[in-house]
């Protein structure tokens, strides 16, 4: 996983994938444990549409991922790809490439934005430190504590 720092309006640091996450994409654990993190925070996000939350809370943060289409995290990425963000449907989440805008194309957002935004609200005190979140998977755990000495 890459830690980097976007910045708008001051510094805000945004957690970002070192590769693809979803349906045909590397899948390495680190990057699926942060993309499960952050739909279980989205589940509980006041501002994720409550049509969304139970499908984003059947993503359990840790769980091996198999990439099939009736993997919780495949059917909670096609949901917000088709349901909530209106962007592009490839079944997986991209790497954060345009940190200025956080969008692709004119204005699709990076879904990796949207669940920093979920994870940050879950943390509103130790934000970035995802560490401290309680649902928060060992090989994430470990990456966390690691990067805690660049933040």
């Amino acid at each position: 996983m890459a830690v980097q720092v976007v910045v708008r309006n001051g510094t805000l640091f945004f957690w970002n994938l070192s590769a693809n996450v979803g349906r045909t994409s590397p899948n390495r654990p680190d990057d699926v444990q942060l993309v499960q993190l952050g739909y279980a925070c989205a589940a509980k996000d006041p501002a994720v549409d409550a049509k969304m939350r139970p499908i984003f809370a059947a993503v359990v943060p840790g769980a091996p991922y198999t990439g099939l289409p009736n993997d919780p995290l495949t059917i909670a990425i096609i949901a917000d790809q088709k349901d909530r963000r209106g962007s592009t449907q490839d079944g997986h989440i991209s790497v954060l490439t345009n940190f200025a805008g956080g969008t692709y194309g004119q204005d699709h957002p990076f879904i990796i934005v949207g669940l920093n935004f979920s994870i940050r609200g879950a943390l509103p005190e130790t934000f970035p430190r995802i560490d401290k979140h309680p649902l928060c998977p060992p090989q994430l755990k470990a990456v966390s504590i690691a990067a805690a000495g660049r933040i």
